[in-house]
């Protein structure tokens, strides 16, 4: 674990400093998280679960502390630089979205997407549910010192697996976005892409608070977000019959509540386009997919680029971004 983590990892539940014991953290009120092949896991145990990897990571890590495991962070490790981690290759769907199901464990090289960012310059930005590393990587990539944090510590190995063969130098935590495991005013950036979509509102509301605890003053924000009034999205929430959603199911929300529900958390925020047709559409995949999904993918990079001129159109893009309004002054 690198220095800067080790002094501005808290205890998630009280936010008071932790001492390393071992292979252990331990705070001033003797809560204990253990560390696996060198990870931090700083999950809450007695919180309400959002996610079965939440539970599946408390069962390896208590398999593993117990000794009836071991704890092999090689495990599906790649052999050579071209070989796609089996990891991904399996889960990569469900982290980048239906029209990639069409490449499960047909990869050939990974889905780095193009972060829309400004170019770093070393700044420390929180990749909020990280799961296999592809945006922590891409901000890694584009100059900032990065940590990602995701409660799935299977998600977690691979991410570092991903990361060390494609030369990157991310750091990962295991944790949860309702209660994160860092000191105040410490990240410069904080950035999440279609993990808060799949929150209660009320999750989301506590995630934000946790964000912008967390965030430097005058720091930058980038988050994506489903919108309820997508030509795509509007159609699933119909067909679900208009309810909320449960488990894991998108929450839908509408542009006047995305907009009310972070700038009260960030001060004035400005929405803009990620995507049209559905969710984690990006131009930059298009090369991997059939013909037909390639259509879509052009088609909806048509129209983002379209309404960063013609504003009303952002009104009906299925997935857009909340920024900082500041971002793009750096």
């Amino acid at each position: 674990m690198n220095k800067w983590l080790m002094e501005h990892l808290v205890c998630p539940r009280d936010k008071t400093n932790l001492e390393l014991s071992g292979e252990k953290l331990i705070c001033e009120n003797e809560h204990v998280y253990p560390i696996v092949n060198d990870i931090p896991i700083m999950l809450v145990e007695d919180a309400e679960s959002t996610h079965g990897y939440i539970e599946k990571t408390l069962e390896k890590v208590a398999k593993m502390t117990a000794g009836k495991a071991a704890t092999n962070g090689s495990s599906g490790a790649v052999n050579n630089k071209d070989e796609i981690d089996a990891f991904v290759q399996a889960e990569v769907p469900y982290t980048s979205g239906i029209l990639y199901f069409s490449v499960q464990n047909k990869m050939k090289r990974y889905p780095i997407p193009e972060i829309r960012l400004p170019q770093g310059s070393g700044e420390r930005l929180l990749d909020i549910g990280c799961n296999w590393g592809r945006w922590s990587i891409a901000a890694a990539q584009k100059g900032y010192k990065v940590i990602g944090i995701d409660p799935s510590l299977d998600a977690i190995l691979a991410a570092k697996r991903v990361s060390a063969q494609l030369g990157g130098d991310p750091d990962f935590v295991v944790g949860d976005a309702r209660f994160l495991p860092f000191s105040e005013k410490v990240f410069d950036v904080v950035y999440s892409y279609g993990v808060y979509q799949h929150l209660s509102k009320e999750n989301v509301r506590i995630c934000l608070d946790e964000a912008a605890r967390v965030l430097k003053e005058n720091g930058k924000t980038l988050f994506q977000m489903p919108n309820k009034y997508g030509i795509r999205q509007y159609q699933q929430y119909r067909r679900r019959g208009r309810t909320e959603g449960e488990g894991f199911d998108i929450r839908y929300w509408t542009p006047s509540e995305l907009k009310e529900t972070f700038e009260k958390r960030f001060g004035p925020m400005k929405m803009t386009s990620d995507c049209y047709f559905g969710l984690g559409v990006h131009k930059k995949d298009a090369d991997m997919f059939p013909i037909h999904y390639r259509m879509i993918v052009y088609a909806s990079e048509f129209l983002r680029k379209i309404s960063n001129v013609v504003t009303p159109l952002r009104k009906v893009a299925d997935s857009v971004y909340l920024e900082s309004e500041n971002l793009r002054k750096s």
